[in-house]
């Protein structure tokens, strides 16, 4: 996906097939990463400044709790521990367009290729 920004900077994003089937909110989301990301609950909170059960809390998105993950909460996720996946999931979810979705999908299933074939030799389907 490029991104004109004030007519000057282009960003390009190289999306992750399938971010957005994988996870159903950006909460969601981090929720998954906090575990994926090969550090401790409490080291994480800690960073973010916040207790560990404080975070748990947060995460576990309870619509009777008072005390919701915010998008100030997201920006201390991303500051503590550098992982922008989750950003990456809204952008997938809100900017990217059909023909970018496809295209990543496509490029996806190109790298499977090498692996159904072995699969499939393996299997006795193809010789």
């Amino acid at each position: 996906m490029n991104t004109t920004v004030s007519g000057s900077r282009q960003l390009t994003l190289d999306f992750q097939p399938g971010l957005t089937e994988l996870y159903g909110s950006s909460v969601d989301c981090v929720r998954a990463r906090v575990h994926q990301i090969g550090r401790q609950l409490k080291s994480i909170a800690a960073d973010m400044d916040m207790s560990p059960t404080e975070l748990s809390r947060k995460l576990a998105n309870n619509p009777n709790d008072k005390r919701p993950f915010t998008l100030f909460d997201l920006e201390r996720y991303v500051r503590a521990t550098g992982d922008t996946v989750p950003i990456l999931w809204l952008v997938q979810t809100f900017c990217a367009n059909h023909e970018e979705k496809q295209r990543a999908a496509f490029t996806a299933l190109a790298g499977m290729v090498p692996q159904l074939q072995a699969l499939c030799k393996a299997a006795g389907i193809a010789g």
